[in-house]
């Protein structure tokens, strides 16, 4: 075999070695994150990690569930909220929260009841509210959330980039 024949062989093998290797860890990271999963850079299932990105932490009683409509690329469900304490930052009042659950079928928040909520005030805060960075089941606030969310609203607040 001639240099360029050999050339041209150890060329196509690299090729096709790195191709299989892209394609391998695009597969490891679907496999992961699965279609239509959101990557972040914390665990939004619990309340230590998510806190510090939360400019808002407060409890708030679910008024109604207002309408279902793509923000930022996702389906996200809106809800009117009540706040009924403040353990973080200054939202008071009734405020709409922006849900987009990583999980199907999807969890509708039950009106009437209290959950804590962890939130992001979005661009538009009257037409969109406040994005809520929790992920996972919500459950109705208890004793041991809200003890959670206490310790985890001292944390410091990172600040977005």
């Amino acid at each position: 075999m001639n240099r360029k024949t050999a050339a041209l062989a150890a060329g196509g093998m690299a090729a096709a070695a790195l191709a299989a290797g892209g394609w391998a860890g695009y597969q490891h990271l679907e496999e992961q994150a699965g279609s239509g999963h959101v990557l972040r850079g914390y665990d939004a299932t619990n309340p230590d990690s998510t806190a510090p990105l939360a400019q808002h932490i407060f409890t708030g009683k679910v008024l109604a569930f207002e309408e279902r409509r793509e923000l930022d690329h996702l389906a996200t469900d809106i809800y009117r909220v009540d706040v009924t304490s403040v353990l973080r930052g200054d939202v008071r009042g009734t405020v709409r929260v922006t849900f987009a659950p990583d999980e199907e079928p999807v969890q509708r928040l039950i009106d009437g009841t209290t959950y804590v909520f962890a939130t992001q005030a979005r661009q538009d805060t009257v037409k969109d509210g406040q994005a809520l960075l929790i992920q996972g089941e919500m459950k109705p606030a208890d004793g041991t959330q809200l003890t959670a969310w206490k310790k985890a609203a001292a944390l410091p607040v990172q600040q977005q980039q």
